[in-house]
């Protein structure tokens, strides 16, 4: 009895031990069908706004259309969309996720912040140019609409700043970059740059957008190594205004 003890035991702590390495794969594989099945409907509802045009597509296509187009069912759409204007944030939340991978790609192959930030802006802007400038127009005014609960960012949903923040930080940290600049400060003003060029983009079919990309970053980076930051002035006490009187 106690050898079939130990060996029912020790089988049980071989099936924990297996359910415990298995878990982070398991829960990978999820998150990765997950993300198949959002871009799925996304490439859908984008299908079907081109094919009816997307100043009145949006809004005429239902939920359950998109969900017939990618292949799943209705009750699918919703768990992934509260409302079929959801789909326009993650286009956006989609070309973030891409850019910031493009960033740590690029930072490991070690090349120097100028051509990384130029790569970037030139990858970023023909990715955007590829959809058409009503939709991108439309997802822009959507990030203004949306109720600030829908716009939190977690590990799945970010904007472009997370990109430019990594690249900023390590070109701080490389010595690129002055250490009296905040990496996310500047993250924060290029990201408001970036959006505001494709805003230009979607209304203007004369704007060259690599082209307005790569000289807004190029002017944050020029910004940032000649700034002169001066130092906080010290606020007088009462005790010495007292002195001085």
């Amino acid at each position: 009895m106690a050898r079939t003890s130990t060996s029912r035991g020790a089988t049980a702590a071989v099936v924990q031990l297996s359910a415990h390495r298995e878990g982070p794969k398991r829960s990978s594989l999820a998150q990765e069908r997950s993300r198949e099945t959002r871009r799925k409907l996304v490439k859908a509802a984008l299908d079907l706004w081109n094919e009816r045009g997307f100043e009145t597509g949006i809004d005429s296509t239902t939920a359950e259309e998109i969900a017939a187009r990618a292949g799943v069912a209705k009750g699918t759409f919703y768990f992934h969309f509260a409302r079929k204007e959801q789909v326009l944030l993650e286009m956006g939340w989609l070309t973030a996720r891409v850019l910031y991978e493009d960033a740590l790609k690029a930072l490991a192959s070690g090349r120097s912040l100028d051509t990384v930030v130029d790569q970037l802006m030139t990858k970023l802007a023909r990715r955007i140019e590829r959809g058409p400038r009503a939709a991108v127009g439309r997802m822009i005014q959507e990030f203004h609409r949306a109720p600030p609960s829908e716009l939190l960012p977690d590990q799945e949903h970010f904007g472009f700043q997370r990109a430019f923040s990594v690249v900023f930080t390590h070109a701080q940290d490389s010595g690129e970059l002055p250490s009296d600049v905040s990496p996310r400060d500047l993250a924060a003003m290029l990201t408001a740059l970036v959006m505001d060029g494709i805003r230009e983009w979607t209304v203007d079919e004369a704007v060259d957008l690599p082209a307005v990309l790569r000289l807004r970053s190029a002017l944050v980076l020029a910004g940032a190594r000649n700034l002169v930051v001066a130092p906080p002035r010290r606020r007088r006490t009462t005790t010495a205004r007292a002195r001085k009187a």
